[in-house]
Formats: C-alpha cells, sequence, structure tokens
C-alpha cells in the first residue's frame, strides 16, 4: 500500500473508533446513580440480563452512529 492510502485508512480506522466511543458516552449520559434496585439484591442470575441488556443498548448506538456515518457519506 502506499503511504496516502495508508494515511486514509489510518484516519478511517482513527474516525471509527471516535464514533464508537461517542456511541458509549451517549449510552454513559443515560445511566442514573439513584435507578433502579440495589445490584446486591437482584441476584446473579438477573445480572446475565442485566449485563446482555448493557451491552445491547451499547450495540444499538453504536450502529445508530454508522448509520448515521454512512447516510452523511452518501449525501456528498
Amino acid at each position: 500500500m502506499s503511504h496516502e492510502i495508508m494515511d486514509e485508512f489510518d484516519s478511517g480506522v482513527a474516525k471509527g473508533f471516535s464514533r464508537a466511543l461517542f456511541a458509549v458516552r451517549n449510552i454513559d449520559r443515560q445511566i442514573s446513580h439513584s435507578e433502579g434496585e440495589d445490584i446486591y439484591k437482584v441476584g446473579k442470575n438477573n445480572l446475565y440480563n442485566i449485563k446482555k441488556d448493557f451491552l445491547h443498548e451499547i450495540y444499538g448506538e453504536i450502529m445508530k452512529e454508522r448509520d448515521g456515518e454512512i447516510s452523511e457519506i452518501h449525501k456528498k
């Protein structure tokens, strides 16, 4: 690969990571310390579901960011 192509690739990778981190920050803003039950009262069985729900929210937010970026690229 030429140096110019590598710079473009590196730039794309950096932007991808930046958008993923932005999506995670969006989820972080939605978390409240006062919401929900005390984690110790939830139980181990429900903890799995909580973790999976949390990951699903992060995944959804990243997909939303990705789709927004793809839409912007196609508009150009």
